[in-house]
């Protein structure tokens, strides 16, 4: 059945409004637990007050908004008991479709897998915003080319729900500098590697001690006043 143009335009200034709000959000731009008041956002966006309202309930079910009864909406809050939770999540869901990438992942996965290690080597460190846009794009690319073989759509969708969610601590923390000695290229190398080798457990365990470390440099930041713990600051 065709869209009538009026449904079709609200349906795309409804999309623009949900990628303008998901973006500020997992950027930091849009801070955890902040008010967000649907007039501001109309005129920040320049779209109807309709549009914000369903982009809104969009976030809601993606864990990024949240509803509060008579209250209207507020960005997702963040914690350091949130970050430890999605963190394990994010090893044992993306361990799962790794494991499948390994057994299953063709020719085309490879060269995919290694095309995208090559782009991701070859970005700048993210030390100015626009080498941090570039940076973050190289490597979202990666990761997704690491899991683009375990062939089920629906744990790629649930790998890239939790790798926003992930993004957005990451973004939040990223006045941190980096650890002295620690080389992401190399981890994403070893990574790449030991999963075209068929090593499924070893790829697992790098993946999972890639996540943590990252998950540590961010709880150091001290973000919401999160701390980590005295086992956490000695890795």
């Amino acid at each position: 059945m065709d869209i009538s143009p009026p449904v079709a335009n609200a349906r795309s200034l409804t999309r623009q409004a949900f990628e303008q709000l998901r973006a500020d959000i997992l950027h930091g731009h849009l801070r955890p637990a902040e008010r967000l008041r649907i007039t501001a956002l109309a005129e920040r966006y320049e779209v109807g007050a309709t549009a914000i309202r369903e982009a809104l309930s969009r976030l809601v079910a993606d864990g990024l908004v949240e509803a509060e009864e008579q209250r209207g909406f507020c960005v997702a809050p963040v914690s350091r008991e949130d970050l430890l939770d999605l963190t394990q999540t994010r090893i044992d869901v993306e361990a799962l479709a790794l494991r499948h990438a390994v057994a299953r992942g063709d020719v085309e996965w490879e060269s995919g897998l290694l095309s995208a290690f090559h782009r991701l080597s070859k970005a700048h460190l993210p030390t100015t915003p626009e080498h941090r846009v570039q940076w973050a794009a190289t490597h979202r690319q990666f990761h997704e080319a690491l899991l683009a073989g375990c062939g089920s759509p629906w744990l790629l969708r649930l790998c890239g729900l939790l790798y926003d969610k992930s993004e957005r601590y990451r973004n939040l923390a990223e006045q941190a500098p980096q650890p002295p000695g620690r080389d992401t290229v190399a981890e994403h190398r070893a990574l790449m590697d030991t999963a075209m080798q068929r090593d499924a457990d070893g790829a697992c365990r790098l993946l999972g001690a890639h996540f943590n470390e990252t998950m540590n440099i961010i709880l150091r930041t001290g973000f919401g006043g999160a701390q980590p713990t005295p086992q956490e600051t000695k890795k």
